[in-house]
């Protein structure tokens, strides 16, 4: 993922929710890591709305 300030928020994000580290090393894969930050931000609002 070329914006490093996003990567680091969204593997912050990931290791919060306790997420497979799987996602966090599909971060590295320039093919998976939009995917992945478009997924981990969904699951984060979703995360908000319940606490």
């Amino acid at each position: 993922m070329a914006d490093q300030i996003r990567k680091t928020e969204t593997i912050r994000s990931i290791e919060r929710m306790q997420l497979t580290e799987n996602l966090i090393n599909a971060m590295d894969d320039a093919g998976q890591a939009e995917a992945v930050a478009q997924a981990v931000n969904s699951l984060q609002l979703l995360n908000d709305q319940w606490y």
